[in-house]
């Protein structure tokens, strides 16, 4: 087994901040929709294809490990993605054409997907016990730029493409820091497990991790809509959106510590068991604001942890590209499946229908740790 391997302060730092930008690029499309529509245009709803696009990008971001595994350009990759970051959003905010600024959200995404994995795998191997709490700390702090990126649009910009220029401009600032970071894992994996059943180990982290990340996009996503379905006022819900994001990323913060005194798996399935309650309890009109809000808090801890979870079962090394993809088509298949159930049984069942996805989740996390005993 190779040596774990210490990550320099220059390194994390650089690493933060990166997801602070990934973080951030993710929630500046919400905010910058109606400006697509009425620049090309568009349909109602057509601008939301930049959100698919920006989420195919990052699958194939994420991917973009296994065939660079071998390869000594693997070398450059954040730095490399750090241009690409850089350029989508150029290419978004020149807004030249509708298929230049797909491609621009495309690009967006390769970049965000390629950070996202490389950047989270390195912190779940480079400081030691520390590691779990790292990889929590990054990720509080990706909901931090999540938070910060839609302000922008509220600044005095002249078209709504500004704050993709500002991003373009912080990204261009962070670019040589990139270039010296090397995100390549000289580790072996954490077991040495057999060929077969490491796939099985992977192939289960991918859909524990896909079924738990479709909860939190389903939740996100829909949460206002069925708030407002069930007759909370517009205000109330919104107001309880926010909360829900502020929750959340108190969450993200709350599990540092968590993860220095529990196990990743007791994390997943505390979150697990606290989610499906508190989405149970969503269904009574009354109490149902207070349960999206609580929310924020309980799906805040799952993906950190569960990653954190595949990691000590089967390293981070030649696994951790799958296993990322995994929780990236379950963000987008997720609110996809729900919107096709949606119609037949109406908005007042979303919390229902999630509520069904998070049972899944949980007997996929109980049958994991049942079979997989770490």
């Amino acid at each position: 087994m190779l040596t774990t391997r210490r990550l320099s302060p220059l390194t994390t730092a650089t690493g933060l901040l990166s997801f602070v930008l990934v973080g951030a690029s993710q929630a500046m499309y919400g905010p910058a929709l109606p400006g697509l529509t009425q620049t090309f245009n568009l349909q109602p709803g057509a601008a939301g294809l930049m959100v698919s696009v920006h989420n195919a990008g990052a699958v194939l971001g994420v991917l973009s490990a296994v065939p660079l595994a071998r390869l000594a350009v693997a070398r450059w990759r954040v730095g490399a993605s750090f241009a690409l970051l850089g350029l989508g959003a150029l290419l978004v905010g020149a807004a030249f054409s509708w298929p230049l600024t797909l491609a621009g959200g495309l690009v967006i995404g390769i970049a965000f997907g390629a950070l996202v994995g490389s950047i989270n795998g390195l912190f779940a191997v480079g400081y030691g016990r520390r590691s779990p709490a790292m990889v929590n700390l990054l990720n509080a702090i990706f909901g931090i730029g999540a938070i910060l990126s839609p302000l922008l649009f509220l600044l005095d910009f002249d078209r709504w493409t500004g704050p993709f220029f500002v991003l373009a401009g912080i990204t261009a600032v962070l670019l040589p820091f990139g270039l010296l970071m090397d995100d390549r894992l000289p580790v072996a994996d954490n077991l040495q497990l057999p060929t077969q059943k490491k796939r099985g180990v992977v192939l289960a982290f991918m859909l524990l991790l896909g079924l738990g990340v479709a909860v939190e996009a389903s939740t996100v996503g829909y949460a206002t809509t069925y708030l407002i379905a069930v007759g909370v006022s517009l205000e109330q819900a919104t107001t309880a959106t926010s909360l829900f994001f502020l929750l959340f990323t108190f969450g993200r913060l709350a599990a540092i510590p968590l993860s220095l005194r529990l196990k990743p798996h007791q994390i997943v399935l505390g979150s697990l068991v606290l989610t499906g309650s508190l989405l149970l309890v969503a269904n009574i009109t009354s109490l149902a604001p207070v349960a999206v809000v609580l929310l924020g808090s309980s799906i805040a801890v799952y993906f950190p942890n569960c990653f954190n979870w595949a990691n000590a079962v089967s390293g981070a090394g030649g696994s951790t590209p799958y296993i990322m993809a995994g929780t990236l088509l379950g963000g987008a298949f997720g609110p996809a499946i729900v919107a096709q159930i949606v119609p037949l049984v109406g908005e007042g069942a979303i919390m229902a229908i999630i509520g069904g996805i998070s049972v899944l989740a949980l007997l996929m996390g109980a049958w994991v740790k049942v079979r997989i005993a770490i």
